[in-house]
């Protein structure tokens, strides 16, 4: 039976304790057909209601990294057989985890800001201008600035035209909220801000134009300089 830490009144959220399950589902110490442990014994371990643990569940259970099977209560499933995508942020700092996600984000994003440069709409530019002023008017690294830079690789993702494309970027930024806010210090120090808007600034201005290998090239750049910010070692050579 895996050991699982009580989490602190400040912090009953499911999403925790959703993490915390997760963490020990990632480290193999609930493997794939294990069954958790019963909502009563988490809640006890935990120290929360119920009901918080019940929500925790649901969420690992929405994101398909557990099935409810009869007289056996919440397993785990195979990771092959898992029907969603989600970025564990718990175990990013893991060896080669980060690295992974980058080398993720180049495959993904840089083909997506050639595509947006292809097939942008008005409405599409509009949307990210408004994110490149957010992130402007916010130079501390606040949740409104974060929030504001994921804004922007969402719009990007939805100027690409394609559904599935746009989901996945989307969800990819929000998570990668979790490594920019923990490297605000760094940002600060070496006044990167200005120079994380100007990054964003060339890539807007490529899909603007719709210059193709200009918005892949800028996107290349970004995210390049981005893994450099983190210290993440990037795995090959994005294409430009």
């Amino acid at each position: 039976m895996p050991e699982f830490k009580e989490v602190r009144r400040a912090s009953l959220l499911p999403d925790r304790i959703a993490a915390d399950i997760l963490s020990k589902i990632n480290d193999g110490e609930l493997g794939p057909g294990d069954s958790l442990p019963t909502e009563h014994s988490l809640a006890e371990t935990f120290g929360v209601s119920r009901n918080v643990v019940r929500e925790a569940i649901a969420r690992l259970r929405s994101d398909g990294v557990i099935v409810s099977r009869q007289g056996r209560g919440a397993v785990v499933m195979p990771l092959s057989e898992r029907e969603t995508f989600r970025v564990d942020i718990s175990a990013l700092d893991k060896s080669g985890n980060l690295a992974d996600l980058f080398e993720l984000r180049g495959l993904l994003e840089i083909e997506a800001a050639g595509l947006a440069a292809e097939r942008r709409s008005e409405t599409d530019l509009t949307e990210m201008r408004a994110a490149l002023a957010a992130m402007d008017g916010h130079r501390n690294f606040d949740e409104k600035r974060l929030e504001a830079d994921a804004a922007f690789h969402r719009a990007l993702g939805i100027a690409t035209g394609n559904s599935y494309l746009s989901v996945i970027i989307g969800y990819i930024s929000s998570r990668l909220k979790d490594t920019t806010r923990a490297t605000a210090e760094i940002y600060a120090k070496r006044d990167l801000v200005t120079v994380t808007i100007n990054e964003h600034r060339e890539v807007l201005k490529a899909v603007h134009a719709g210059d193709v290998p200009a918005a892949r090239a800028a996107m290349a750049q970004h995210i390049r300089s981005a893994a450099e910010r983190l210290e993440v070692p990037m795995k090959g050579n994005e294409s430009d």
